[in-house]
């Protein structure tokens, strides 16, 4: 006997359809957006003044986390997080 050949969920952009299915990308999205509009980003840049280390970053991950943010993208936070602080310094 031949054992079926598992395949990966390939995440993708989600439709209109999809997000009426609560889809993980669509959450990921979702709360993507919900976290930026939130302005804990900005407030973590104001209290680091532009500066931070690696560990407040994973404190900063893991709030994020315990405020219910999950399923998240943490590389699309960074980059937010990243045009937070040009717009700090500028």
């Amino acid at each position: 006997m031949k054992k079926a050949k598992k395949t990966k969920a390939v995440e993708t952009a989600c439709t209109k359809a999809e997000c009426k299915k609560a889809s993980p990308v669509c959450n990921k999205e979702n709360n993507l957006k919900k976290l930026a509009k939130s302005g804990k980003l900005e407030k973590f840049v104001k209290a680091k003044k532009a500066n931070w280390d690696h560990q407040s970053w994973l404190v900063l991950c893991s709030e994020i986390v315990e405020e219910g943010y999950e399923p998240i993208d943490f590389d699309q936070v960074g980059l937010i997080l990243e045009n937070c602080k040009v717009e700090f310094l500028r």
